[in-house]
């Protein structure tokens, strides 16, 4: 009788340590999960020095609500498309485009607040060549960038920012034709 008592001690002993391995395992599972699903946020993407500078100053001019900047780095207009315009509309253009930035910012800080910082999450760049029609009818030839950026503002705190940047050249500067915020989902 004491041999059958003690093997049913040593079994409920052995039991026991493993329970707390297998405690001890999980443990160690759900702090490994918790520690990669804080690292979900997209890293930061690399961007060329000259869009980085680009956005840089579009950015800045959001920061310190220099619309005149954000007007003057908004908006493209192909070289196809202004020979297009009748004499005298090239100017009614600007006013409408620099009116409809300032109404964009003017929302923008209402629905989201003041800007204060950004960082790039993903960017595609594709150059559209003259010769590739109807793409540069469409769109305009030139390198084409489309990045997506986490932006900070002080009411909704994040918003995805989507920028669609144009440069006619290697040599030239970007300039914003197409932008998009939305709140972060």
């Amino acid at each position: 009788m004491e041999l059958s008592m003690s093997s049913i001690m040593a079994k409920k002993h052995t039991g026991l340590s493993n329970r707390s391995y297998i405690a001890g395992f999980f443990l160690v599972l759900v702090v490994l999960l918790l520690a990669c699903s804080k690292g979900r946020e997209e890293p930061s993407a690399s961007v060329p020095a000259d869009c980085q500078q680009f956005l840089d100053k579009y950015f800045d001019a959001w920061k310190s609500k220099d619309i005149a900047t954000l007007q003057a780095l908004s908006f493209y207009l192909s070289p196809e498309d202004r020979s297009r315009l009748p004499e005298g509309s090239l100017e009614i253009w600007r006013e409408w485009k620099n009116k409809l930035v300032t109404e964009n910012f003017e929302q923008v800080t209402t629905d989201f607040g003041d800007f204060k910082g950004y960082e790039v999450l993903r960017m595609k760049t594709t150059t559209v060549s003259p010769q590739d029609q109807p793409a540069a009818n469409t769109i305009g030839s030139g390198i084409h960038t489309e990045l997506v950026c986490r932006a900070k503002f002080s009411k909704k705190h994040v918003a995805h920012v989507g920028l669609h940047l144009i440069k006619e050249t290697e040599g030239s500067q970007y300039i914003v034709a197409a932008w998009n915020f939305q709140a972060e989902p």
